[in-house]
């Protein structure tokens, strides 16, 4: 079952269930990043990122760059731990990471969530590739890919207890789109895709035909 298809069934089965109130303050707040210029004004392709410091799951600061051990870095920005379909998006990268090694790949996963709560999603997930904290989403904001709730969202994330306050050890309330970027050794963004519908992501097989394309055209060159 692809990626697509274990998210469909997911989002399926959660909205059957779920008051009509409460599923459209979730459908209109998706709208409403939809109708922003989030998108727009984001890191796009072409462009640097700052090499920026992020934590570990043992409280240890990492600088991205660290990370590229050949060609690409894949970076995938999530929710949090208590988003089931970020949790199925990372296995789903997991389960392809040595295709993605094999392509000069390798993969982290970046949320504004503590330390602490990314060591339960790398272990409840048992993730093989680092799962690192961007503390009050400094490195997402430069990216441009963080919203800011809207208060009906904020009183449905607490009625479901989901405690951002808690999670992100401020009170911003601020969460990134999913999305993922993939940088060359320079720091250089070679692909970007952003979800602002957080209940679909990316094919990580659908990278991975794009990496091996960027491949074939540098063998060429």
């Amino acid at each position: 079952m692809t990626l697509q298809e274990q998210l469909l069934q997911i989002n399926e089965t959660g909205f059957s269930r779920m008051p009509k109130h409460i599923a459209k303050v979730l459908l209109d707040g998706i709208e409403e990043i939809a109708s922003s210029d989030l998108k727009k004004n984001t890191t796009q392709v072409g462009e640097k990122i700052e090499d920026a410091s992020l934590i570990d799951v043992a409280g240890k600061s990492e600088n991205i760059s660290q990370f590229i051990e050949q060609d690409y870095l894949v970076l995938n920005f999530y929710r949090g731990g208590w988003c089931p379909y970020c949790n199925m998006e990372l296995r789903a990268y997991d389960a392809l990471q040595k295709s993605f090694q094999n392509l000069g790949a390798s993969i982290i996963a970046i949320s504004a969530e503590v330390p602490n709560n990314n060591m339960k999603t790398f272990e409840k997930n048992r993730l093989s590739f680092p799962v690192l904290s961007d503390i009050d989403a400094k490195f997402m904001k430069s990216l441009g890919i963080v919203f800011t709730l809207n208060d009906a969202l904020k009183t449905e994330y607490a009625n479901f207890g989901i405690d951002l306050s808690k999670f992100h050890a401020n009170l911003n309330f601020e969460l990134p789109v999913p999305g993922v970027y993939v940088i060359n050794k320079d720091l250089e963004v070679i692909f970007q895709h952003l979800e602002e519908n957080y209940m679909t992501r990316l094919e990580p097989s659908e990278l991975l035909n794009i990496l091996k394309s960027k491949t074939k055209q540098t063998t060429l060159i």
